[in-house]
């Protein structure tokens, strides 16, 4: 009797789908649409993806406007299909239905184009390693029409497909370093959305507010920004060695400013390039240097004012020494910024400008700034110590209280590493110094204070700390 009633219920949905074109063009197509179409999703919760591939293809060809998810979950049925075929024929056919398939979901399924356009790039390119050039093309193509929709994955094969193109001599410097830009934008599109969303939800798991749905969506999006921040470390190793000043320098000219002077796109990647901080013997450094990059830097903040625009200016304006224009510049890049890791940097430059003038009570407000919107940073507590180091003498009466602020630029370097275990050689360095500026015990216990003992340094600083020898 169960089995009667689950027939009935199946036969009037059977009626009514096959009131519509979209499940065939008779009443017979509807219900073998339908039988087949739960048939093949049965089989692919189950996992049996080779064997949902003959009642998934009816549904394909009978009803290809029946449901999104048949163009969903089709390209991983006809993977699985094509794994247990060896004729090449068979496979070309197969493979050849997969890029249909891709295509069909733009037609009958419009609004995600992009993403599906890379998808079938990022198909192609997989069955036909050597077919460079067009995968870079398809690839190009889901970029013109949303960078932000690119996955890490596709990102990553269209930089390999950019990287063999230049190695076959397919692809010159310039539309290496273009390709490369091109990742980046890609990627920076997606992690300022995410970027915000982590420090908001941090915030939330911080205070105990975030809800278990809040929870998965925290841990997702970092997910995610792992693998863009993998991504980007594995085409650094590709492209680092194109990335000497030298070699920009050759494309970044005044020659090629003057025909694209007009060109906000060309500019903001040329600026992009030569601002990219990049290490070498002498640590953290940059092409910023090169006369040209004052030139670009101005001409896109003329020709498109932006955030970035305005954080190239105030680099400029560090280099000429022009501090309170430094500062005005990052304050408008600040104002202008949707990414809480950018706006967190931009807060720690204006903090650095503030400690190089001697203005320490403003550094540390700014360094605060930019530890909440950054708090798993541990370069920023290396700055805040720092700082409270160069407030030695300025905050107290007597030798114990103006040196004390060494206790509490310590305790920024454990906090820094304790958040990035990599600085760790720098802080303890930095730990071993300062050190050597902690108040001599017997001039403590003169004061009234031994070891173990709490005291709260004024001022500014306004911080408790333990004492300690």
């Amino acid at each position: 009797m169960r089995h009667f009633l689950i027939s009935s219920f199946l036969i009037i949905s059977i009626t009514s789908f096959g009131q519509e074109s979209k499940w065939g063009s008779s009443e017979a197509d509807s219900i073998r649409c339908y039988e087949n179409y739960n048939n093949f999703g049965s089989l692919y919760n189950g996992r049996s993806y080779v064997e949902a591939f003959d009642p998934w293809l009816f549904v394909y060809n009978t009803c290809p406007e029946a449901k999104e998810v048949i163009y969903k979950i089709g390209p991983k049925i006809i993977n699985a299909k094509i794994k247990t075929i060896e004729d090449s024929l068979k496979r070309h056919e197969l493979i050849s239905l997969l890029l249909k398939v891709h295509d069909d979901n733009n037609i009958y399924f419009p609004g995600k184009e992009a993403s599906v356009l890379a998808k079938k790039a990022y198909d192609f390119y997989k069955y036909y390693p050597k077919k460079h050039y067009e995968a870079y093309k398809m690839f190009n193509d889901a970029l013109n029409l949303d960078p932000a929709s690119l996955q890490t994955a596709y990102l990553n094969k269209y930089f390999n497909a950019v990287v063999n193109l230049y190695r076959i001599d397919s692809l010159d410097t310039e539309g290496l370093l273009n390709g490369y830009s091109r990742v980046g934008e890609s990627a920076e599109a997606q992690t300022n959305n995410w970027n915000q969303r982590i420090t908001i939800l941090i915030e939330k798991d911080t205070l105990g507010t975030i809800s278990s749905k809040e929870k998965r969506i925290l841990a997702n999006d970092k997910k995610r920004l792992n693998q863009v921040n993998s991504l980007y470390r594995n085409i650094e190793k590709k492209i680092a060695p194109l990335l000497t000043c030298d070699r920009l320098s050759l494309i970044y000219n005044n020659e090629n400013l003057q025909v694209h002077i007009q060109d906000a796109s060309w500019l903001r990647r040329a600026e992009k390039m030569l601002s990219k901080e990049r290490v070498d013997t002498a640590g953290l450094t940059d092409c910023s240097d090169n006369p040209i990059y004052y030139l670009i830097a101005q001409s896109l903040h003329d020709l498109d004012p932006s955030p970035q625009s305005a954080r190239s200016m105030g680099l400029l304006s560090i280099k000429n020494e022009k501090w309170d224009e430094a500062i005005a510049y990052f304050s408008n890049a600040i104002d202008g910024e949707v990414d809480p890791l950018k706006k967190s940097r931009d807060h720690m430059r204006i903090s650095q400008i503030n400690q190089k003038v001697g203005n320490l009570s403003s550094a540390k407000k700014e360094i605060v700034n930019a530890s909440k919107l950054n708090p798993s940073s541990g370069e920023i507590y290396l700055i805040w110590a720092s700082i409270y180091a160069q407030a030695a003498g300025q905050c107290g009466n007597n030798v114990f209280e103006k040196n004390a602020v060494y206790w509490a630029a310590v305790n920024k370097l454990n906090q820094a590493k304790n958040i990035d275990p990599e600085i760790a050689a720098r802080a303890n360095k930095a730990i071993a110094n300062y050190k050597k500026g902690f108040p001599d015990k017997s001039i403590s216990f003169q004061f009234g204070y031994k070891e173990g003992d709490s005291y709260r340094i004024p001022c500014w600083i306004n911080e408790t700390v333990r004492v300690a020898f």
